[in-house]
């Protein structure tokens, strides 16, 4: 009888491990994929791509390699953990941000140190998009923007990690702006350097709308800077820069309108008997050696000027083709020259299409 028992409850026991092993392999999902995406801190997979912070406003479709997030009335208002690198964090080979209505992202008062960190990123949408960082708002290898409203608040920088630079729109290989409206806006409080646009390498403008205005800063910064080439072939650009307002190794000009002003100096370094930092001056467009003009519209401003025998107007090379230039004295005393002999007489140059 104790045997017949024993049986009995061996094949119970079988019984349900079976029906265990059943039901696990049944929930097994063979489709299942986790994404190199992070929103808020939560890590995108394939079971929760369509709703991943759960309340209907962020998507994602795509794959490992590449893919769309939808933002959708998203509002990341703060977060609990400063040292987060970025709201959105996405290390795929191309990640497209679609926006879809109004969206907000480290509007609070704690922010982390990026807003947006990505490799390839395009931005594009019918709807707006606000993100606050304490050091860069959007930041990626690649950057293109095709459209969509863009707001940028560089935060107060209080801390070691953000301290050293604020920077509305960062790219290290290629920044596209083909459309859009952007501005970038900083904290009055903010000390830091500031770039409204940085691009390592070669920055181009398309077209769209952008506003930069650091008076806002008490700090020293450039509003448009490519370390290599910036091109503007279009759009509707008013920049301010509390040093240059533009700065790039090579530019050039086919189109668009550009109205550049900036507070003629910049902090060329401190002295220790004084106690003071020395300021010097370097013009509000300051291009290091080569600067052409075949279209468009470019007028520069300088509103404090602390050496006026720097021209407003900074190149080593100077082309300009078809092209009028009022303000100053000529076109060619846009070029560099030797300032012992040399006195500018003007704060205000325009470089625009000659009209027939």
């Amino acid at each position: 009888m104790r045997n017949k028992l024993l049986k009995i409850a061996s094949l119970f026991i079988a019984a349900i491990l079976l029906v265990t092993t059943f039901s696990a392999c049944a929930s097994y999902d063979e489709n299942y994929q986790i994404y190199d995406i992070w929103v808020a801190g939560v890590k995108v997979t394939t079971r929760n791509a369509s709703d991943i912070l759960g309340d209907g406003t962020v998507s994602y479709e795509g794959d490992g390699k590449s893919g769309t997030l939808t933002l959708n009335g998203t509002n990341i208002a703060e977060c609990s953990d400063t040292e987060m690198e970025a709201f959105i964090v996405s290390t795929i080979d191309n990640l497209t941000l679609n926006l879809v209505g109004e969206n907000k992202i480290g509007m609070g008062e704690k922010a982390p140190v990026n807003g947006i960190s990505a490799y390839d990123l395009t931005i594009k949408g019918k709807g707006s998009l606000a993100v606050g960082a304490r050091a860069s708002c959007i930041k990626a290898d690649t950057l293109t923007v095709e459209s969509g409203k863009i707001d940028t608040y560089i935060k107060t920088a209080e801390d070691e990690i953000a301290s050293f630079i604020g920077v509305g729109l960062w790219a290290q290989e290629l920044l596209t702006i083909n459309s859009g409206d952007i501005k970038v806006h900083y904290a009055p409080e903010f000390t830091a350097l500031s770039y409204g646009l940085y691009c390592v390498k070669d920055l181009t403008i398309n077209g769209g709308s952008i506003e930069i205005k650091q008076e806002d800063a008490a700090a020293l910064g450039v509003g448009i800077i490519s370390s290599e080439k910036l091109t503007i072939a279009g759009g509707n650009i008013t920049v301010y820069g509390n040093d240059d307002a533009m700065n790039a190794k090579t530019f050039a000009m086919t189109g668009g309108t550009v109205n550049a002003s900036a507070v003629d100096l910049f902090l060329a370094g401190f002295d220790p008997e004084t106690g003071e930092f020395v300021f010097g001056s370097d013009g509000v467009c300051r291009l290091v050696n080569k600067a052409e003009f075949s279209g468009g519209s470019l007028t520069l401003v300088a509103l404090e000027r602390m050496n006026p025998s720097v021209p407003t107007f900074f190149s080593k090379d100077l082309s300009i083709h078809g092209m009028k230039v009022s303000g100053g004295d000529s076109a060619d005393t846009l070029a560099e020259k030797d300032t012992s002999t040399y006195t500018y007489t003007d704060t205000c140059i325009r470089i625009e299409k000659e009209v027939n």
